[in-house]
């Protein structure tokens, strides 16, 4: 897949299109016919009535730059687990061994049969291929800010998920809130991208956030271990450290990315309020002066410390972003800043 090829472009542009405005690009003849012909398969599965979208030059180049960065993401967590030396035939040559009944005529070096009329066939290291899983908070408090955490959270998903399918691995995933829902099952190329932005697509907020319930189902759901991909604004203070320690003790590598909108971090003094948890409902009045703004962003610079010495002290990849920084900036840009990409 060195090349992007136009049906997957035109299935991103239509995933990135539902939440962000991207200007038509219309390609012509045969090849146009053919992707919209598939592509109207996908929304008659979703039940999608959007017109289809296309990409304009400008998001086109940012893709191709997407697809460059694949090619140096590295999602082994440990050196030696993710390349496996084994008899296989990929495109790494290893060693050679003696022609058997039975064997690949298309692996025989017919140069060294002409030289020395012996029969060889040529052994090759393949890698093992990677599962990584997406596993996107739909929590009603995604459904905050502007734009929508969850919005933001599913363009990082799809891109992510985008990355590994170009690389041959396996992608699959779920949503969670108080529980584990929507599951991707496992799957890889071109069908899995379409499946993919199909279940992205479909995810809605409801409910409270349990990841400690969710990540202990997921690891029953897809007992073998990959990299998870955990994209959530992390607003499950009793829950999340016995998520992440779970799934690490459980042999997963851990990417966390951490979504917050920014008026959850830098909110304005307006006196008398009354505010009201999304989740549960609970409500409390308070003044809200510039001395209780600097406590709160205290306690929350101390929340965001301890997730960053967790992850640190457990060897899991932790960004934060607001949904202010845009998407592809951050996959392009910031991601290059943790140990799961080179």
């Amino acid at each position: 897949m060195a090349k992007t090829p136009r049906r997957i472009a035109e299935a991103v542009s239509k995933f990135l299109s539902s939440t962000g405005k991207v200007s038509r690009f219309n390609p012509t003849g045969p090849a146009k016919r053919r992707d919209q012909a598939i592509l109207a398969g996908s929304r008659a599965k979703t039940g999608d009535p959007r017109s289809e979208t296309f990409f304009d030059t400008e998001f086109l180049r940012k893709l191709e730059r997407l697809h460059l960065v694949a090619k140096r993401l590295n999602w082994a967590g440990a050196k030696g687990e993710h390349a496996a030396s084994r008899k296989g035939f990929s495109l790494e040559f290893s060693d050679y061994r003696r022609y058997q009944h039975g064997d690949d005529l298309r692996y025989v070096d017919w140069n060294i049969y002409r030289r020395l009329d012996r029969l060889l066939l040529k052994v090759f290291t393949s890698e093992e291929e990677l599962n990584i899983y997406l596993l996107v908070d739909t929590s009603r408090s995604m459904a905050e800010g502007a734009p929508a955490k969850l919005d933001y959270a599913k363009k990082l998903a799809a891109a992510l998920g985008y990355i590994g399918l170009k690389n041959l691995d396996r992608v699959g995933g779920a949503s969670f809130s108080m529980r584990l829902h929507a599951p991707l099952t496992l799957g890889r190329g071109r069908t899995q991208i379409l499946r993919m932005f199909n279940f992205l697509n479909q995810l809605s907020c409801n409910g409270e956030t349990n990841l400690r319930a969710s990540a202990h189902s997921f690891t029953k759901l897809f007992p073998h271990p990959g990299l998870v991909i955990i994209v959530s604004d992390l607003f499950d203070p009793t829950g999340w450290r016995a998520a992440l320690e779970e799934m690490t003790a459980k042999r997963y590598q851990l990417l966390v990315i951490h979504i917050v909108d920014e008026g959850e971090t830098s909110p304005e003094p307006c006196g008398d309020v009354a505010l009201v948890d999304v989740e549960g409902g609970r409500e409390r009045k308070l003044f809200l002066d510039s001395d209780l703004v600097r406590r709160y962003q205290m306690e929350l610079s101390a929340y965001f410390k301890e997730i960053e010495t967790l992850c640190a002290s457990r060897s899991i990849d932790y960004l934060r972003t607001t949904t202010n920084v845009p998407f592809d900036e951050f996959v392009l840009q910031t991601l290059r800043q943790v140990s799961s990409v080179e």
